[in-house]
């Protein structure tokens, strides 16, 4: 399966590339266009979003602390894009380990070590947007459940006594996200959010895994590649409109502030 991507991936690379190189050297057929200075003062339009403007695939790798632990949250996120503007989908997430727990309450010869697995559906606002920069907030909700193994610390080594799972959590998970894109269809991302669970049965492990996170992220916007193999000139023009919208925006905040 691995090898499959990792061909998958160097395929779109490649495709990305030729693009690159053909759009380069792609003409846009645009009327009234002036050369002032040399500068490009083409009114290019802004792209049209349809519906349906791209398909999400989404891995996370969120760095969190339990108590004095430091702890690893793995997931993947798979979604749809709308109007440029929201992303609506669903995540799944679990420990990539289980992880020591070191409970202030607890007996002195008893040690604890737990993780936690959960699916959500959410919903991600883009409320800034350039070619390749990107600035989102997002808001989740799901389930999980927390495996919880209990050892008798009195011998030398610690023995499993106990395994318990806490199923059917109810968790929300709030998020600020900023991305960027190394090519049209494939980006890197972080972000900071913070997770709480209702777990009012447990508040030990409430609070445990009510935990903040700072988010690491690699995107695929499968969309674009099929763009970029199909209609590369539609990611020429995107690129060429947000570049003249940067330098229009340039050019008012000069006149504003700088040239008076």
């Amino acid at each position: 399966m691995v090898p499959k991507i990792l061909v998958f991936l160097a395929l779109l690379l490649q495709v990305s590339i030729t693009s690159a190189q053909s759009l380069d050297s792609l003409e846009l057929v645009v009327k009234d266009t002036l050369n002032i200075e040399g500068q490009d003062s083409t009114i290019y339009e802004k792209p049209k979003a349809g519906i349906v403007s791209n398909f999400v695939f989404q891995f996370d790798n969120r760095n969190e602390r339990y108590y004095e632990t430091r702890a690893r949250m793995n997931g993947v996120k798979i979604g749809l894009e709308f109007y440029k503007r929201v992303r609506l989908g669903f995540g799944v997430y679990g420990n990539n380990n289980f992880y020591q727990i070191n409970f202030p309450t607890a007996q002195e010869d008893h040690r604890f070590s737990g993780r936690m697995n959960y699916v959500t559906t959410f919903g991600e606002a883009v409320f800034y947007r350039s070619f390749r920069w990107e600035l989102s907030s997002s808001i989740a909700r799901g389930r999980g459940q927390i495996l919880l193994n209990t050892y008798d610390a009195s011998t030398s080594i610690p023995e499993l006594t106990r395994s318990d799972t806490i199923s059917d959590i109810r968790l929300y998970d709030f998020g600020a996200h900023s991305q960027f894109k190394i090519f049209p269809w494939f980006g890197l991302g972080v972000g900071v959010g913070y997770r709480t669970l209702n777990l009012p049965s447990h508040p030990e492990l409430q609070g445990l895994f009510s935990d903040p996170y700072v988010d690491f992220k690699i995107k695929v916007f499968l969309g674009y590649a099929i763009k970029g193999i199909f209609s590369p000139e539609k990611i020429k023009a995107e690129r060429l409109y947000y570049e003249q919208r940067s330098r229009m925006r340039r050019a008012k905040f000069r006149a504003k502030f700088l040239d008076r």
